[in-house]
Order: structure tokens, then sequence, then C-alpha cells
């Protein structure tokens, strides 16, 4: 099924990388390790699409028109060839797979480098639409955040529940929740966290959350849960109903504006409905926006153990059609 990369001076008839058709079937194609860097022109700056604390992500379109999306990780970060080949298995195997996650399609491991394949989503991750695209977050109504937040939801439901072993996400956020042609919600980098050496997690934060999203007992014990998960995950809900980013700047107050806080105070006053985007009001979905913002809160609970699971919060979510409806608006559905 996948194929690793030998030494950096190995048999070229092992300088292979395998991936997987997008339906899964036998059939694979092959692409070399000169291909990849030819399509991304020799890991060229103007070939980077994204950064973390995982390493660099460069667009690759190869000669046939197919664009994937390649990470290089930093290798002196990584597990030893052996163990890190068991886990990308582990990550790119059938039960890894779901509509609503972005498919790991091939892995290569050559000397120090480590790369990891995946498609290329052309349509960007919903950090863009909300809050660096001109004009992204007009064009997200609430119809189409309530299908990004399902979406969502049932990707991280799958990592949790239906992987062996169970996956924490550890960096659930806008920006790793990308869209596909059909703008349907595809969970990024999950399970990535397991390729690290358990002693270089401390290197960055990014290894362990993204400020604005971490939960806050992470302060005290860097131990990732899926209980955290869902606090992320309740942020991404709370962007999409404000349209405000978890954290921002405030340069003539000299502090820090965080979205959670800010939420919350606002509930305490009794002034839900200020919270609410300013494009999405007048449009008759407040209900519906604020049983979501019910369910937001829930999840970013400071007490990890008040939080719902995620499958409460699928289930949540798959119910917001009968919320604002008459009752024969209900028996239709």
């Amino acid at each position: 099924m996948f194929d690793s990369m030998t030494e950096l001076n190995g048999d070229d008839s092992k300088d292979t990388i395998l991936f997987m058709s997008e339906a899964g079937g036998d059939a694979a194609r092959s692409v070399t390790f000169l291909d990849i860097l030819k399509a991304t022109s020799n890991f060229s700056q103007a070939s980077i699409i994204g950064s973390g604390g995982y390493g660099l992500v460069y667009l690759a379109e190869l000669e046939d028109g197919t664009r994937l999306a390649v990470k290089k990780l930093n290798g002196d970060m990584c597990l030893v060839d052996r163990e890190f080949r068991a886990e990308v298995e582990a990550l790119s195997s059938a039960a890894a797979r779901h509509e609503n996650l972005v498919p790991l399609q091939g892995f290569c491991i050559r000397g120090r480098l480590r790369l990891l394949l995946y498609p290329y989503m052309a349509n960007g991750s919903l950090h863009d639409w909300l809050h660096d695209r001109p004009g992204g977050g007009d064009a997200l109504r609430w119809r189409d955040r309530l299908r990004i937040a399902r979406g969502a939801s049932r990707g991280v439901l799958h990592i949790h529940e239906h992987c062996t072993p169970r996956i924490v996400h550890r960096d659930i956020k806008s920006s790793n929740i990308l869209l596909d042609d059909s703008h349907e919600a595809c969970v990024a980098d999950f399970g990535l966290a397991r390729l690290i050496l358990p002693d270089r997690t401390h290197v960055t934060t990014e290894l362990v959350g993204t400020p604005g999203y971490i939960p806050p007992e992470y302060g005290q014990a860097w131990v990732a849960t899926r209980r955290g998960d869902v606090y992320s995950f309740g942020v991404v809900l709370l962007e999409l109903l404000t349209g405000r980013r978890p954290v921002e700047v405030l340069p003539a107050q000299r502090r820090q504006w965080e979205l959670v806080g800010w939420v919350t105070q606002m509930r305490s006053l009794g002034r839900h409905d200020e919270v609410l985007d300013h494009r999405l009001r007048g449009n008759g979905d407040e209900a519906q926006m604020l049983y979501v913002l019910d369910l937001a809160c829930l999840c970013v609970d400071a007490a990890p153990f008040s939080r719902p699971a995620i499958q409460e919060v699928v289930s949540w979510l798959e119910n917001v059609d009968t919320i604002g409806k008459s009752s024969e608006d209900v028996t239709n559905l």
C-alpha cells in the first residue's frame, strides 16, 4: 500500500512513494522522490503554502496535473525509521479514512528527511474563509457554517472513537479544517504528534495546541486528551458563530483579547445576540445560532469533565434543523 524511502544513496528501484487512488482501490500509482523534487521546484520557497510546529507544507504539481500537499517534517524531532513507518501506516490505514478527514496518501523516509503526502485542498481552510480571504466571511452563510461544523465534528468523532488506537488530535483549529471541492469540511493534521519523539514535544507549543485553542488544563500538565480536543472544537464553533479570531491583539489597550472570555462575559450579561456575526443576523437563523452557541460554551467549559463528548456534539449539531421550525416543517425534514 505504501512504501518508504531508502537511505539518501539507496537503490533507485526503491526510491518510490506509493499512494492510493481516491477510491482507495488496489491500483496505486507510483511517484518517485525526483518527481516530488521537480513538482516543488526542489522545495523552493515559492512552493511553500503553509508552516507550523511540525514543519513546512509545499504545493507539489505533478506532470499529469495532480496537485499534492507535501508536509516536510523536522527530521530531528521525528521517531526513528521503523517506529515512524509503523505510526504512518496506522494513520494511513483504512480505519483512519473518513469523508471528513484529509487522507494521508503517502510518505517518504530518506535519511533524515520525512515527507507526508496529502491531497491538495484548493478551497483552503476555514480560517482563510473567515479571517483572511476578502469577502470570505460574507460568502459563508449560516447554512454553510453549520454544514462545516457538522462535517468537522464527524471527522473528530471518527479519530476519537473509530480509530485503533484512538487518536487525540491535539491541534484542532480553523486552519486545520480544510474545504474540499464541494466545500465539505475535512479535518487535517490528525495524529501528527504521534510521529514526534516524546522528549521533543516541548520544543513548540504547536505540538500540543495553538494559542487561543489550548484548553486551560494544559497549562498544568501537557497531557493531551479527547476532552481537550472538544475544547478546541468549541473555539472553532465560536469562530463560526462570531466571525472573530480566537485571539486578537489590541495595540491601543496594549493587551490581548480572547474570544472565549469575551463570549463568556457577554453571556453573563444576557447579551447573547450581540456576539453573533453581524453578517449572519436578520435572516431568521438566530434561534439556531443561539442553540449552537449554547453547545460551544459547553465545549469550552473550564472543567474538562463538564464538556460533552464529541458524540454528543455531533448529535447536538444534527438536531439544529429542528430549532426555529414549525411542527409541520419538522415533520417534513
